[in-house]
């Protein structure tokens, strides 16, 4: 097995972030004529390059290495849920934007959940939430429930392009 270390991100892995992203997650561009990465100096970049470098600056970005320490994994962790989550009714970490590399996505998943368990415990929050797409075979939800998640609300989310992406909530106890 290969070990896993996740620690604090910031503006340096920006990149390695947006390119996991764009990799593995059409529904955040539908519209695929460049990467994401590339937008990282343009004066105007796209709204979620934007959130990423906010993430990214306010020290919110986790990132996960393998022991050569290339970038396998990242997520961001805040004490605020989207607005489609319903409000939690006691202190929360809730964990967004978890990326992995396919060949790591496995043990990445893993350390980066790990890490935002321990990282609650750490705040005092009780209750880890996050969402992810419900796919057409569950296969995703299947993945968090494997790491210690039970879904509770479902939700649609309408894309830039005017498509829907079916989400689902997950929660877990620390």
């Amino acid at each position: 097995m290969i070990d896993m270390k996740v620690s604090e991100g910031g503006p340096d892995q920006v990149r390695d972030f947006l390119a996991m992203l764009h990799e593995h997650s059409s529904w955040l561009v539908p519209k695929r004529d460049h990467y994401l990465y590339e937008e990282v100096d343009r004066e105007n970049p796209s709204p979620i390059v934007e959130q990423v470098r906010r993430h990214a600056r306010s020290g919110q970005m986790r990132i996960c290495r393998d022991l050569l320490t290339r970038v396998t994994g990242g997520s961001v962790l805040t004490e605020t849920a989207p607005e489609f989550a319903p409000e939690a009714e006691e202190p929360e970490l809730y964990l967004h934007f978890l990326v992995t590399r396919v060949r790591h996505r496995p043990l990445s998943m893993a350390a980066l959940v790990a890490d935002a368990r321990a990282e609650a415990a750490r705040r005092g929050a009780r209750l880890l939430r996050t969402h992810c797409w419900t796919s057409e075979d569950g296969c995703r939800v299947r993945e968090y429930e494997e790491l210690g998640f039970t879904t509770t609300l479902e939700f649609e989310e309408l894309r830039s392009d005017g498509s829907i992406w079916p989400g689902q909530v997950l929660q877990a106890r620390v």
